[in-house]
């Protein structure tokens, strides 16, 4: 009888976790740079000159679909070259508008 109840409690708790983990990460394009952050109590903090990115990918599997999230994945010329970030809310825009920068096409909005 437990494990019915104990389900979805699990799932629950599942669910907020991940939303926790997505909102401790923060994508910020600044003049000619791209910032990338993540974590809570440690933070990692990755910035790239946006005129060296290349080409940009959404990942999706189903679930991330319907809730509209997705993995970015950032190539880029130079020594470390890839870069991705999990779980990015509105992944397509994110994607274009970093090209549109990383191309000089911004149109300030």
């Amino acid at each position: 009888m437990w494990a019915v109840e104990a389900v979805p409690a699990l799932a629950v708790l599942y669910l907020m976790i991940r939303h926790m983990r997505r909102r401790m990460v923060k994508l910020t394009i600044l003049d000619d740079r791209l910032r990338y952050e993540a974590g809570f109590l440690s933070k990692t903090t990755r910035t790239m000159e946006l005129t060296k990115v290349q080409d940009v990918r959404v990942d999706q599997t189903m679930g991330q679909r319907m809730l509209n999230i997705g993995n970015l994945s950032l190539e880029t010329a130079g020594e470390s070259s890839r870069i991705v970030m999990p779980s990015v809310d509105r992944p397509h825009e994110a994607a274009d508008r970093i090209l549109e920068y990383a191309r000089g096409r911004h149109t300030g909005v």
